[in-house]
């Protein structure tokens, strides 16, 4: 099915909620069978059963969401007492029996965010049971939002790699949610993980954890309600999940520069003094809402009062420097539109020509017009990967010019985190490249990006083969990709070659993090797992390859540390875990790692980068304390 032409179908459509109903084996309530008299979703939200939709049977085990259409016959079989789902049903009145017939149309998926689907269910569900007109009004304007959830949720579940990216999901949730108390435990618990693997998540794709994220949307949003609004600080603190408006204006100050009343009070005079009213944004509601919570549930771990963000107030000049360059462009256009051309004029004009020459390229948000050759290019994540390739971007985030491995990148200008747009407005870029995360934490996301200069959304691979080979083919540097993958699989030959005679055929490699509070194991992927396993082609474990590589294991407790750990070990210990050290040390010692005295000791900082770069150097690394450490 084209999933776009189905959801601009739901976007035409007058649509109306009829039915919602919860259904449970403990209780009793499955229906053995039913036929449908609309169209309709199945929202499994526990256990596992066989559901017949005309005769199509779909095993459906939570969480699992299955569409059908008016006089289907339903049966649910449940493998279990546990089994639950609600039944939602619905009509859509549609201008053609083509559009009617994409509402009758059968499809199945496993959504991503569980959690978030099952909140709104149960709070339609509560609604629909009421007995006043409001109730069901209410909750007839809660169907669409949940409509959206579970399309957004298919078009995820409908990419090539069916699974979520866990730190976009997590920010999206943030933007829905943020006037609510969360905590990492909390947030991580909707996407089925620890909250230590979350922030570890986070702050490997932005460079900063998922509470630190948090305030920065909350802070962004108060800035937003303070300038579009007339409310009153403490409404305004309430409505970004602040009930304490002391602790929101040192918050705020903290991360502006400014109390709330100064911000507002520039940033409305700056509006008033700009002719073109550039800054004024219908984006926001001007009636924040009121919530009154505590805001000792927004701290986790200390990550509550950083002060990593710093939010940058917007420079008036910078836009006024746009229009001006804008409007002298194009008088200068006008003014020689009839004048002849010089031959100096026509071989920059010919050069020019060729600069801007384009392509359409095909990326995780559609399609681009993209120049053939990009001059200046800012990168949101990737900076090893243009480098590879001899491309220095103009601008990066602060989270990729800290890597220690890259080098010299003072010539690199630093855009922020989150990414400051009137930063890169100046750059004057041709292309901008950034991953799904980073696109999410710009305010005004992918499409105030896209105002700037083209800009593509691109996977996250993790892989320096590919992705040298993916920024080759973006920035037209195909030969160059091409070279340095070529030394690099040289390179990898070299060194099997070189620790072949210190290496036994049998012996098994495991990589362990401690941090203060978690041990983390790590998989094929990064932290030196894809160098052991995917390019030197050493064993791992049995149990690091059924349960990481093949499975979802990454935080361990110190008392199964024997099972995962082999002949030996790559170990690395962050600061401020010297005392968690001592405590997983007996565990070590009674590994076959631990008993040969093969132990590695790595820097944490140096392998948590993936780009080629990185990967190059850390072959090096790793080569050099295996070959040493056997002499």
């Amino acid at each position: 099915m084209d999933w776009e032409v189905h959801i601009e179908r739901w976007s035409r459509a007058a649509v109306r909620l009829l039915d919602i109903r919860e259904y449970s084996a403990e209780k009793g309530t499955l229906p053995d069978r039913y036929v449908t008299p609309s169209s309709f979703f199945i929202i499994t939200t526990h256990g596992e059963a066989r559901v017949s939709l005309s005769g199509t049977v779909y095993q459906a085990r939570s969480p699992h969401i299955l569409h059908g259409g008016k006089e289907s016959e339903l049966g649910m079989a449940p493998l279990g007492s546990d089994y639950a789902c609600y039944v939602i049903l619905y009509r859509a009145d549609c201008d053609s029996p083509e559009e009617e017939e994409s509402f009758r149309m059968p499809y199945a998926f496993h959504p991503g965010a569980s959690l978030v689907l099952q909140e709104k269910c149960l709070a339609m569900h509560r609604l629909w049971q009421q007995t006043t007109s409001l109730g069901k009004l209410q909750a007839q304007s809660a169907f669409l939002p949940l409509v959206y959830e579970i399309m957004r949720q298919l078009c995820m579940s409908a990419k090539e790699n069916g699974r979520p990216n866990l730190v976009t999901e997590a920010i999206y949730y943030i933007h829905e949610h943020y006037r609510k108390p969360i905590t990492a435990e909390e947030l991580a618990g909707i996407y089925g993980c620890s909250a230590s693997y979350l922030s570890r998540l986070f702050k490997s794709q932005i460079g900063v954890g998922p509470i630190e994220y948090l305030i920065h949307a909350r802070i962004r949003k108060a800035k937003q309600f303070l300038v579009h609004s007339e409310a009153r600080i403490q409404e305004v603190a309430g409505s970004v999940g602040y009930a304490d408006v002391y602790y929101f204006s040192r918050l705020f100050k903290k991360h502006t520069g400014c109390s709330p009343l100064q911000y507002r009070e520039e940033r409305r005079q700056a509006v008033q003094n700009n002719p073109l009213r550039l800054l004024k944004s219908s984006i926001v509601s001007s009636e924040p809402y009121s919530h009154n919570e505590n805001e000792i549930c927004y701290q986790w771990m200390g990550e509550g009062e950083t002060s990593m963000f710093r939010f940058s107030r917007p420079t008036f000049g910078a836009m006024m420097l746009l229009c001006t360059t804008l409007l002298l462009s194009a008088c200068q256009a006008n003014n020689n539109s009839g004048a002849p051309s010089s031959p100096s004029a026509s071989a920059g004009a010919t050069a020019a020509s060729e600069t801007a020459e384009t392509r359409t390229y095909k990326h995780l948000k559609g399609e681009t017009e993209i120049p053939v050759k990009p001059q200046r290019v800012v990168s949101l994540f990737h900076l090893g990967e243009l480098m590879a390739v001899g491309v220095r971007p103009v601008g990066a985030t602060p989270h990729i010019l800290d890597n220690p491995l890259i080098g010299d990148t003072s010539d690199i200008t630093n855009i922020g985190n989150p990414p400051d747009l009137e930063k890169i407005l100046l750059l004057e870029p041709d292309l901008i490249v950034t991953t799904e995360p980073f696109a999410e934490v710009v305010e005004g996301g992918y499409e105030a990006l896209s105002q700037i200069a083209p800009t593509i959304v691109v996977e996250q691979y993790n892989d320096p083969i590919k992705d040298v080979e993916m920024f080759g083919d973006i920035l037209g540097k195909q030969e160059e990709a091409k070279r340095w993958n070529e030394a690099f699989a040289a390179k990898i030959v070299q060194y099997k070659e070189k620790i072949s005679p210190v290496i036994g055929a049998n012996e098994t490699f495991s990589i362990l993090n401690v941090r203060p509070g978690s041990i983390f194991i790590y998989g094929d992927t990064n932290m030196g797992g894809n160098i052991i396993y995917k390019y030197l082609g050493l064993k791992p474990t049995e149990k690091v390859k059924n349960d990481v590589i093949n499975g979802e294991t990454w935080d361990i407790s110190m008392e199964v540390i024997p099972e995962f750990v082999g002949d030996r070990l790559l170990l690395a210990v962050n600061d401020g875990a010297e005392e968690d050290m001592k405590r997983v040390d007996k565990f070590i010692r009674n590994t076959p790692a631990g008993k040969a005295g093969h132990i590695y000791p790595i820097d944490f900082d140096k392998f948590l980068f993936s780009d080629p770069i990185s990967v190059e150097q850390q072959l090096d690394i790793i080569v050099d304390l295996l070959v040493e450490g056997s002499q």
